[in-house]
């Protein structure tokens, strides 16, 4: 049985150009979040190592991450992708202007491997209906009337 990634829809204003009518948009829809615990588990089924092996390797894995990250590090893990730090800063024209106090923040970025990019590329996707089967509104709602303010949920939090 091929598995169909779930999506929904949002109704999204054109903040750039204010005449112009919203549209709707396919949104990616998470079926769920897997733990740690979980994915330890997941793995001991498919090799020799025990759960609880895995989850120490992936538990040192987190810490060497973070202390490579903090050191300006590119962490490549082969096939899976990298991850590496990015700075939010504001801008100066000169650039012996630039400073510490114009960075805001560090974000941690991922690009994916090969492998996953082409992953993404066979999705098969059929758009969710609720268990009840609940009607879609044609309308969208009125602005202001969301808590995500024109963003995409993050499927993460």
């Amino acid at each position: 049985m091929a598995k169909v990634f779930q999506f929904t829809t949002a109704f999204r204003r054109n903040m750039m150009e204010e005449g112009k009518p919203g549209l709707y948009y396919a949104l990616a829809k998470s079926t769920g979040d897997v733990s740690l615990d979980e994915m330890s588990e997941r793995i001991q089924r498919s090799c020799t190592v025990n759960r609880a092996d895995v989850l120490c390797v992936l538990r040192a894995l987190q810490t060497e991450m973070i202390d490579s990250l903090q050191r300006g590090e590119i962490v490549r893990f082969g096939d899976i992708g990298s991850f590496y730090v990015t700075l939010h800063s504001s801008g100066v024209p000169l650039q012996k202007d630039v400073s510490v106090s114009l960075i805001k923040g560090a974000r941690i970025r991922y690009r994916p491997g090969k492998e996953l990019r082409n992953a993404l590329k066979t999705l098969t996707y059929g758009k969710y209906r609720a268990e009840a089967d609940e009607e879609v509104p044609d309308e969208p709602e009125e602005p202001g009337g969301g808590e995500d303010d024109g963003e995409s949920p993050d499927p993460i939090v």
